[in-house]
């Protein structure tokens, strides 16, 4: 059975992978209230699902507040459907921060749950543009340690991915480069606009018409475990979302794909219509 010997042997690279670039791609959120932003703030509450070789993976509730001048965005991110049967991963993460201008400036971020075999706490504070790690159980000693020259101005996956939406809503389009620092790990990411164009599927939904497409590269460059010298995560992981206005919701992710070195195409997908909540 190949196909499952790959997904078990994946395992972990999917576990790091959605934590991160996908639930900045905004399929992150809580199922609770998003993390500390102004209560005035209308809520957006979605769920997605996350597909790696035609098997759901990882499933996805997600609510965030976002205006014109600050975030606040939470996760519940676990393992789902016939992975879940192999595989746990169950975490709660969120985020909070403001902008200026285009440009999102965190001021928090946390991650906390079953990830990798055991529990595992992630905390960072920012102070002067300097992600700062106030927690991180357990320690990771076969791990580079990045730099705090190089972390100067990197912000966390899920203040570069709000503000990917930021844009997105403000200006319907997408450009720019961001660093982006998760605890551990130092990636790029770079992001460009296509422009208009139909959605790959669609389906009797409130959504599926012409969508706002921006492309984006994901690359890790500092951080790596000791003995990942040849692994192919040192390479650049392109991928793409779309984005369409739902209602009250706004501009939203509906579909997301991105291509890992190991795993192949990973496809995330919004699953029902987005809800407002106060």
């Amino acid at each position: 059975m190949p196909r499952l010997r790959l997904l078990s042997g994946g395992a972990a690279r999917v576990r790091s992978l959605v934590p991160g670039l996908c639930a900045g791609l905004l399929l992150v959120g809580a199922c609770g209230s998003a993390a500390r932003a102004d209560a005035a703030l209308p809520q957006t509450v979605v769920n997605y699902r996350v597909y790696a070789h035609g098997f759901n993976v990882m499933d996805i509730q997600a609510s965030y507040r976002l205006s014109e001048t600050q975030y606040g965005v939470a996760a519940h991110i676990k393992t789902g459907g016939f992975f879940g049967l192999f595989m746990k991963t169950n975490l709660q993460t969120s985020a909070q921060g403001q902008f200026a201008g285009q440009t999102a400036e965190p001021a928090a971020y946390d991650s906390v749950g079953w990830s990798r075999g055991r529990n595992r706490h992630v905390s960072l504070a920012y102070r002067d543009q300097m992600p700062v790690v106030t927690q991180l159980d357990p320690a990771e000693t076969d791990r580079e340690v990045v730099p705090d020259a190089d972390k100067k101005g990197a912000i966390d996956t899920l203040a570069a991915l709000m503000n990917l939406l930021h844009q997105v809503r403000t200006t319907q389009t997408c450009s720019g480069q961001a660093k982006v620092f998760d605890g551990m790990r130092l990636s790029t990411l770079s992001m460009h606009p296509v422009g208009l164009q139909r959605l790959p599927s669609g389906g009797p939904l409130e959504w599926g018409e012409d969508a706002l497409r921006c492309d984006f590269v994901a690359q890790q460059t500092e951080g790596f475990k000791f003995n990942s010298e040849k692994s192919k995560l040192r390479n650049p992981q392109p991928g793409r979302a779309w984005f369409e206005k739902i209602g009250e919701a706004g501009f939203v992710a509906v579909r997301v794909e991105i291509d890992h070195p190991k795993l192949g195409r990973i496809t995330i997908l919004l699953d029902g219509t987005p809800k407002q909540a106060t």
